[in-house]
């Protein structure tokens, strides 16, 4: 009867046993499910949150190259990025973990939210200031161009000022003459009884030119290519002209005729062509031909 009993009794307690075995099998079980499926969930969700801050990274970087005064803010805030981004991929795959960088991230995204408008309204800043620059380049250039002409022509009106204050000589005549002892003139080619070269011209009406004195020198050239008269050198810097004398004169702006005489000083005049040249300064203004017989 004790034996019966005592089997009864092993049998139960194995069988017991056998329950909390497959108890434990069970539950272990169950919490290894439960343990993969929370693992697998971490693991997505750090691959998500890497995913958006790879997203993010790329906002930043568009916005910094398509900015060429780089907003340092910007450079700055995507620093940190890339170094949450390293952290994130070196750490452990755990819900506190997890907890923490999520909240990192959408910190970082509100920040970003701000910079991003700010690089926004600074570009647009950069834009219009561009265009305002452009715009006063473009006045300058148009008005460098306008003071380039009005100087260029400035200088024209200058010069042609220049030119028309000059002095000018019209009806420049050079001919023999006898003269009587009545002191009348008679006009002769004949090489041998001129007394006289008498050279004449005129100077017209200029109210441009400075009044005053003015002179010119005056060059008769014979035959035989020699200076007549005094035969006198005068240097011009560089220049040195030999003439045959000095005509002054008073000028008043108005028109004024100028008759002098050159004479032979050791011979006679000789037949054939002579030439007359008036200089201003070493400047020849004037020139004309006669001939003696």
């Amino acid at each position: 009867m004790t034996t019966t009993s005592s089997n009864k009794n092993s049998k139960a307690a194995i069988l017991i046993l056998a329950l909390l075995l497959l108890g434990t099998l069970f539950f272990g079980f169950q919490m290894h499910q439960k343990n993969s499926a929370t693992e697998l969930q971490l693991q997505t969700e750090k691959t998500e949150v890497l995913k958006n801050l790879d997203n993010m990274s790329s906002l930043y970087g568009e916005a910094i190259s398509d900015n060429e005064v780089v907003n340092g803010k910007l450079a700055e805030a995507q620093e940190r990025l890339e170094a949450l981004k390293e952290e994130l991929k070196k750490s452990k795959s755990s819900v506190s973990a997890l907890f923490k960088f999520k909240k990192k991230y959408f910190e970082l995204e509100s920040e970003m939210e701000v910079l991003l408008e700010e690089n926004a309204t600074l570009k647009l800043q950069n834009t219009q200031l561009a265009t305002e620059l452009d715009s006063t380049q473009v006045q300058l250039s148009t008005q460098l161009v306008s003071n380039t002409v009005l100087t260029e022509q400035n200088s024209q009106l200058s010069a042609s000022v220049d030119i028309a204050k000059k002095l000018t000589i019209e009806r420049l005549n050079a001919f023999g003459v006898i003269q009587r002892k009545s002191g009348k003139l008679v006009p002769t080619t004949r090489a041998s009884r001129v007394d006289n070269l008498r050279i004449c011209y005129s100077v017209p009406s200029n109210l441009l030119s400075e009044p005053g004195e003015k002179r010119y020198f005056v060059q008769v050239i014979d035959p035989n290519l020699s200076v007549i008269g005094s035969n006198t050198p005068v240097q011009f810097g560089e220049d040195s002209l030999k003439y045959s004398y000095v005509s002054v004169f008073n000028y008043e702006n108005a028109l004024i005729d100028i008759c002098d005489f050159v004479s032979a000083e050791e011979s006679d005049f000789e037949k054939g062509p002579y030439i007359v040249n008036v200089f201003d300064q070493s400047e020849l203004i004037s020139n004309s031909t006669f001939t003696l017989k």
